[in-house]
């Protein structure tokens, strides 16, 4: 079994500790190869904003870097750990490069046989960096979460046996998730945001080549699996109207 975190921590601080603790239990519960990848060290350039890589596709990205040797070593991991201190209520700068330079994978999902785990931790507002933290690795199936209060003062002994029973529980869900390989029927809303991507992409084959050719062959579902054909049709309808939305606002071609 391998498991891959991604530290958006520009030092090996208190979120490193968490991971190590994490690192224990999952290898008290299997024999785990677990490796870290810490953002701070990886050539991974700033994202330039030119939306080629959703446009076209992001093999035809301008930055040359360490971008696809990441993308490599998550798709060949069982589990994925997001890690990332609160900074200003949101993920790491270092965090949020990493989110931009992934995003066309929200287009076209294909971490599917991924099990994601996210971990937060800093100060206040840890709920608003866990709901950043998510928006990334499109497939992938988040199974756990710790929001981790971390702060300058020394945490009191009963938090942080408080936080070791998180820490065993997330690892038990992260394991288990892990080592279920079954991919799920799609709840309505995963229907539903394939419908509308599905049907986005059939209006937009010249300024969005690379999600025409991703849904063009895929009909029910990102993957082949049973869907649910009431909740398909229910999610058809939804897809309809807000695309129908979207044509008051933008000239699809």
């Amino acid at each position: 079994m391998k498991v891959i975190a991604i530290m958006g921590s520009p030092h090996k601080g208190k979120g490193f500790e968490i991971l190590q603790k994490i690192e224990a239990e999952l290898s008290r519960l299997d024999e785990v190869e677990f490796s870290y990848i810490f953002l701070k060290d990886a050539n991974l350039k700033l994202c330039q904003g030119c939306f080629v890589c959703i446009g076209k596709g992001e093999q035809l990205c301008p930055l040359k870097d360490d971008k696809n040797s990441i993308e490599a070593e998550i798709l060949s991991a069982d589990g994925v750990i997001l890690s990332t201190p609160g900074y200003a209520m949101n993920v790491s700068a270092l965090m949020k490069n990493f989110i931009d330079r992934f995003a066309h994978s929200l287009h076209r999902p294909k971490f599917f046989n991924q099990s994601l785990m996210l971990v937060v931790n800093g100060g206040s507002g840890l709920s608003k960096v866990n709901s950043s933290l998510g928006m990334t690795l499109g497939g992938s199936n988040k199974v756990s979460e710790l929001k981790i209060t971390t702060t300058p003062w020394k945490a009191t002994e009963d938090y942080e046996k408080r936080v070791q029973k998180d820490i065993e529980k997330a690892a038990v869900r992260f394991y288990r998730s892990m080592k279920n390989k079954n991919l799920a029927s799609p709840s309505l809303g995963s229907l539903i945001w394939f419908r509308i991507f599905k049907k986005m992409a059939s209006l937009s084959e010249q300024n969005l080549p690379a999600d025409y050719e991703y849904y063009r062959t895929r009909s029910d579902y990102f993957y082949p699996t049973r869907v649910n054909p009431i909740k398909n049709g229910m999610a058809g309808i939804i897809a309809n109207i807000g695309v129908a939305t979207m044509k008051k606002q933008v000239k699809f071609k």
